[in-house]
């Protein structure tokens, strides 16, 4: 059975409640003396940083998510490069790399409800140091094809599918229960400061057509990001005894996200948004190439469309208050209105500033839901409720990017990713007058809280 936090902190290290008694013998985090400022209402998103085991989680993120987006957008320039910008070769890329996270993320969710979270994302890093040197060899000596490109995608999906639930579940433990939105934030920010910074890095490389560099840097970062998550002392966790297989657990896990309301209806809302949304960004090289004359500015459209979603994380990580599903459905009825404006644009001033407000209604739509997620569901089955969380948000992306790249090579780009756009508008819409009616708000009729 899971421990309490007051149950954990009995068993706490009698040196870090001397540190920080108001967190680490409250919670059995370990804690340190942090800047006064972290403890004002203004500063209430960055509230986690105040816990050593999640700065360290945090910069590895950091690390290793700035040298994923250089590699990332590297790797899509490289494909477009190879393929003569065939739209079917982007959609097969994209299917390649994500569909671990459809086919794996429950396994990995088991894994991390199961087993050491911290060693599991130290094998995955490994695993991307590993892959990432050959495919950065593979490049420099001139033997990359898109089959092969397809390959190493699949490589590292599948290091991120088992990473993701056991890093998430990894934030929740190095930190206490009040700065847990602060954590989900500050995650969501790292990421989307990474893809403004990553492809900012990766735009001269792609111009000069220096793609091994790229991905040389990413086995770098991810070598540094092992070293630093190797340093963390999480909150100790120890799984529930549980009877049944593997499949037995799975169902648990589906079943414990049915029962915290609203869990199931947030992971719809993620599923399609990624399925018609998200998985637009298997078409922005083409979208570059094709209609604003320059594949140059495939780079600059993710680096905006990081810069309106780091804003959007951090809008979330501010609010003092749990997310509703009402507040969600309203900003997908937002984000898919802006995703038609984006597929309207035609000159690269319209499309980047489009791109923007994409990014920010995106990753306020994720961050949102993630932090309603992770504060309503129960520790042992945390891995796997927020693997569901990774299979709605990355494991349909495959799907929907092999899906617009086909529909784009029938009826062309813009239409395409204006579709996806009414159809998550579409989404938002109906769901914002429905949403009161499911009796599935926190704290409403039908609603479970978190016990």
């Amino acid at each position: 059975m899971v421990k309490s936090h007051a149950e954990e902190s009995l068993g706490a290290n009698p040196g870090d409640a001397a540190l920080n008694p108001a967190d680490s013998v409250a919670m059995g985090v370990q804690a340190a003396r942090a800047p006064r400022m972290l403890e004002r209402a203004r500063w209430r998103a960055f509230r986690a940083l105040r816990n050593p085991s999640f700065r360290l989680l945090f910069s590895a993120f950091l690390v290793n998510q700035t040298g994923f987006w250089i590699s990332h957008v590297s790797l899509q320039g490289l494909m477009a490069s190879l393929s003569s910008n065939d739209a079917t070769q982007q959609g097969r890329l994209f299917f390649a790399m994500f569909i671990p996270a459809f086919v794996l993320a429950p396994l990995a969710g088991v894994a991390a409800d199961h087993f050491d979270r911290k060693r599991i994302v130290l094998a995955c890093y490994a695993g991307v140091v590993f892959v990432t040197s050959g495919l950065a060899a593979t490049t420099y000596a001139g033997l990359a094809t898109p089959s092969l490109l397809q390959l190493f995608g699949f490589s590292l999906g599948v290091c991120f599918s088992f990473s993701g639930p056991a890093s998430m579940a990894l934030a929740a433990n190095a930190v206490p229960e009040e700065d847990l939105s602060s954590a989900v934030s500050l995650q969501s920010t790292a990421n989307n400061l990474t893809r403004v910074a990553g492809p900012a890095f990766a735009a001269p490389l792609l111009a000069s057509g220096r793609f091994e560099i790229a991905f040389g840097a990413f086995t770098i970062a991810a070598f540094v990001a092992a070293l630093l998550t190797s340093r963390m002392q999480p909150r100790p966790y120890e799984p529930e005894a549980e009877d049944g297989g593997i499949f037995a657990r799975l169902k648990s896990g589906l079943d414990h996200a049915r029962e915290r309301h609203p869990a199931m209806p947030a992971l719809i809302t993620v599923a399609w948004v990624s399925l018609f949304g998200v998985s637009h960004v298997a078409l922005t090289p083409i979208y570059a190439a094709e209609v604003l004359g320059d594949s140059g500015w495939f780079a600059w459209i993710v680096v905006c469309t990081g810069i309106g979603a780091m804003a959007g994380a951090l809008t979330s990580g501010y609010q003092k208050d749990l997310p509703t599903l009402r507040g969600s459905a309203l900003r997908a009825l937002a984000f898919g209105l802006m995703l038609i404006g984006f597929a309207l644009s035609r000159t690269p001033t319209a499309a980047l500033l489009m791109q923007v407000l994409v990014g920010y209604f995106y990753f306020a739509i994720m961050t949102d839901l993630q932090r309603l997620i992770q504060e309503i569901v129960d520790e042992a089955r945390r891995g796997r409720v927020m693997s569901l969380f990774q299979v709605a948000w990355g494991g349909l992306v495959p799907f929907g990017g092999l899906g617009m790249g086909l529909l784009a090579a029938e009826f062309g780009t813009p239409v395409t990713i204006g579709v996806g756009g009414a159809l998550c508008g579409l989404y938002g819409a109906v769901l914002a007058v429905v949403a009161p009616r499911l009796g599935s708000e926190p704290g409403g009729e039908g609603g479970s809280p978190k016990g």
